[in-house]
């Protein structure tokens, strides 16, 4: 898949590939294998771990789905799968340090969790959420207020793909000015996930609210993506820009 501009024209790609060694850190990915969408299997998490590697990373924190009655993982398992995944990517050569959070989506369970502290956190107390892609879930805000209050730093998972808000950006500003972080996904940048994600990502970037990349990797689909996307001038821009922290994780 190419680059395109917001009118559906072929964009203009770097000459050279962007090297994501100078983030350091992917904050987002679905690597333990057999939890969710993501890897498979082990075979398929150490093939993924070598392709991230290969692009310059040195630390992956993969983020297992919680979502209720469709992946209900709990802390202490995904652990110690953890372990294992780390385990056998030491025994393979892989160089990676591996930290397991999770990518926590606001639904009807989501407040259960949240007064048993069953949330798993990464890098002190960050908490990676996700909301539907839908539409918002009811109580939003309300749900933002008791994990600030409860000492959770937010981080909010791929923004740009939340469609429902591409003509109310105010909601993104909102956002902001609560403190929440905002984590891009690459490959939207070559567009992979459509025109108007492309669009939204390019304003959020322009509107200096992005703080955090993530691969979102799943499946070499999206090592492909990334790896397309890596021409992207966008990307370009907002690695340039400073504003990127992924190395403090």
């Amino acid at each position: 898949m190419g680059l395109f501009d917001l009118f559906g024209r072929k964009e203009k790609r770097l000459k050279e590939a962007i090297d994501l060694s100078v983030l350091s850190t992917d904050i987002h990915s679905h690597l333990i294998p057999g939890v969710d969408d993501g890897s498979p299997d082990m075979e398929t998490s150490i093939a993924l771990l070598r392709e991230l590697e290969s692009l310059g990373y040195r630390k992956i924190i993969t983020t297992p789905h919680i979502k209720t009655d469709v992946y209900d993982n709990e802390i202490e398992s995904l652990e110690s799968l953890g372990d294992e995944l780390r385990h056998r990517a030491k025994m393979e050569g892989i160089n990676l340090e591996i930290e397991v959070g999770a990518e926590h989506l606001i639904d009807d369970g989501f407040h259960r969790r949240l007064e048993q502290k069953r949330l798993k956190t990464f890098s002190g107390k960050h908490l990676l959420i996700e909301l539907p892609f839908i539409m918002p879930p009811m109580g939003l805000n309300d749900y933002l207020f008791e994990l600030q209050l409860a000492g959770y730093k937010l981080i909010l998972a791929h923004p740009e793909r939340y469609l429902y808000w591409l003509g109310d950006f105010d909601k993104f500003e909102k956002l902001k000015d609560r403190g929440i972080l905002f984590q891009l996904n690459i490959m939207s940048l070559g567009g992979y996930f459509g025109k108007d994600v492309l669009y939204l990502a390019k304003k959020l970037i322009d509107n200096d609210m992005v703080e955090l990349l993530g691969s979102d990797t799943h499946h070499h689909r999206h090592i492909e993506a990334i790896r397309n996307s890596l021409y992207s001038p966008a990307l370009d821009k907002l690695i340039k820009s400073n504003s990127i922290i992924n190395k403090k994780f």
